[in-house]
């Protein structure tokens, strides 16, 4: 019988993996291997500990108490090992130089972008890595996972969105909704009511996107069901189907656009409902400070934001985000 602490991490993984997953059929497919391999490790495994890990009744695994004290001790080594492996790649990030953001593809196209670049000018040594993800909880969980340093996002919540991340408040927008001058000329200049706008296709985000979630209960709470006929990706989608006259499209407008939109024939419409305002955010992890990098960047974020002449010194100069 070999000691626990002898035994190879590769068994105790695949093991770990069929206990998670519930069966050896699906440890395989997670793990990218054969089933006979997987159950082949197990059976590697009980003979190495001289103990059975499973019972097997009705083609379901029940752990024995043996098995579950090696499942947590394999849990507690997965994790400790996921903790090393991060503390790692934060090692490197500082001695190398990393700044690792995530942000929705709007944010990137029509804020993050020109101040990347800026960035990187000043700090050619510094890679830079982006992740891009539109949703708001896998947004959330990019911060929290460690897998980025810093994340930007709009949200139309006015309370705290994650109390367990610090957060800051970068700027303000407004929803609005646009529409083709070619293709909905009768619109213009008209002042409609929320049932007249959606009385058209409207093209907004897909569910589980903040603008697409809050517009559904704006249009609930007046008695009706948001008319989505496109539903896309990301807001420059949004603004392509709109400008080809599919329908009505829902976008923002930015309290201080960073980049010129690319909202060429397209014009605001007049909504007689008070349209809700949300805020553009950055958020960290509470637990550690900012790499050095992220704390350059967002420090470069609030100079520009605090260079930037207010809107009230520029009429009409709003628009989409």
């Amino acid at each position: 019988m070999r000691a626990l602490s002898d035994v190879s991490l590769d068994l105790l993984r695949v093991f770990e993996r069929v206990v998670r997953t519930g069966s050896m059929t699906a440890a395989a497919r997670t793990l990218f291997i054969t089933q006979p391999a997987v159950s082949h490790a197990v059976s590697q495994l009980e003979q190495l500990l001289d103990c059975r890990l499973f019972e097997r009744a009705s083609r379901r695994l029940f752990l024995t108490d043996e098995g579950r004290a090696v499942y947590e001790a394999a849990s507690r080594a997965r994790e400790a090992i996921a903790q090393g492996e991060r503390a790692l790649q934060e090692v490197r990030a500082r001695k190398t130089g990393l700044l690792r953001i995530g942000c929705p593809f709007l944010i990137l196209q029509t804020c993050l972008t020109p101040l990347l670049a800026a960035f990187h000018k000043k700090h050619p040594d510094v890679r830079l890595q982006v992740e891009i993800e539109n949703r708001m909880q896998p947004m959330l969980e990019l911060v929290r996972g460690r897998k980025v340093d810093l994340l930007f996002l709009a949200t139309p919540e006015p309370g705290a969105v994650a109390p367990d991340l610090d957060s800051e408040t970068l700027g303000r927008f407004q929803y609005a909704f646009f529409a083709s001058r070619a293709h909905y000329p009768q619109l213009d200049r008209r002042r409609l009511s929320l049932e007249e706008i959606n009385a058209h296709p409207i093209v907004i985000l897909r569910p589980g996107n903040n603008t697409r979630d809050y517009l559904d209960r704006l249009f609930a709470d007046a008695g009706l069901k948001l008319n989505a006929q496109w539903e896309t990706k990301t807001m420059a989608l949004t603004e392509e189907f709109t400008k080809a006259g599919l329908g009505i499209g829902a976008m923002l407008v930015s309290e201080h656009p960073i980049v010129r939109p690319h909202t060429e024939g397209l014009m605001k419409l007049r909504c007689s409902a008070a349209m809700p305002q949300g805020r553009y955010m950055a958020f960290h992890r509470r637990d550690e400070a900012l790499a050095d990098t992220a704390r350059i960047f967002l420090d470069m974020v609030h100079q520009h934001l605090e260079a930037m002449p207010s809107r009230r010194s520029r009429p009409g100069k709003s628009a989409p985000a």
